[in-house]
């Protein structure tokens, strides 16, 4: 089985998906929410599964509140693919399976010993807009790096973040602020370029690109290093 992702939707639509990874993180997850509804968009949350045991009403406030949920690991370590634990913590909030999954690190090879990654009816998502909101203090940064991206276009997937992997408290309620506060502006000038912002599953995913062999793998498990193996040697 190849191992597929995606960057973006069809080309010819002036749709546009906001995606925040790492959470939920309350009370930023809420902050973002609100900004969400007050401009009528709705947006994709990739989120972890430890966070969503902690905090599983938070979660429930994204799916109440319209917006859609995604899988992004479970403790978001940089070589496991813990996506299968994840899916049972966010599965228990949404009755189904979730139909989105982004590779924590963007590091695809940990999807490869996941069931749940892997199955045909799951659609992993990278993003062609990354303005490194995460590194970034100066909300303005964000604003300029998010609207002035060259690949900015119909159909992008904008990668943005409502919270941190971090299990320190300070930093994950911290490290959104910036974004939070550039979000409104973001969201002001892409609707006024006429994109509407919609949810991934509104989008429809076009040009999958196929996952090549890189060196992270070497990093992997030995169950994802045999899988990376057997993966090159089907395609010989």
């Amino acid at each position: 089985m190849t191992l597929k992702y995606y960057t973006h939707g069809r080309r010819d639509q002036m749709k546009v998906a906001l995606t925040f990874d790492d959470g939920p993180n309350p009370p930023r997850t809420d902050q973002v929410i609100e900004i969400l509804d007050s401009r009528g968009a709705r947006g994709t949350f990739f989120v972890l599964g430890k966070w969503v045991e902690r905090w599983p009403q938070a979660a429930e406030r994204i799916v109440k509140h319209g917006h859609v949920i995604g899988n992004h690991s479970h403790l978001h370590h940089i070589h496991v693919g813990d996506f299968d634990r994840a899916e049972a913590a966010i599965g228990n909030i949404l009755g189904r399976p979730t139909q989105f999954l982004r590779a924590h690190y963007f590091n695809f090879f940990t999807c490869l010993y996941s069931p749940v990654a892997m199955s045909k009816d799951m659609k992993i998502v990278d993003a062609d807009v990354n303005p490194a909101d995460f590194a970034k203090t100066d909300p303005r940064a964000i604003l300029e790096a998010t609207l002035n991206d060259p690949s900015l276009a119909g159909g992008s997937i904008i990668d943005l973040h409502d919270s941190t992997e971090s299990d320190d408290d300070a930093l994950r309620l911290a490290r959104p602020l910036p974004m939070i506060e550039a979000l409104p502006a973001i969201i002001d000038g892409l609707q006024a370029r006429g994109y509407q912002l919609v949810g991934l599953d509104e989008m429809e995913l076009v040009d999958p690109i196929e996952w090549r062999q890189d060196e992270r793998g070497k990093f992997g498990s030995p169950e994802v290093r045999d899988a990376i193996r057997k993966l090159g040697d089907a395609r010989q």
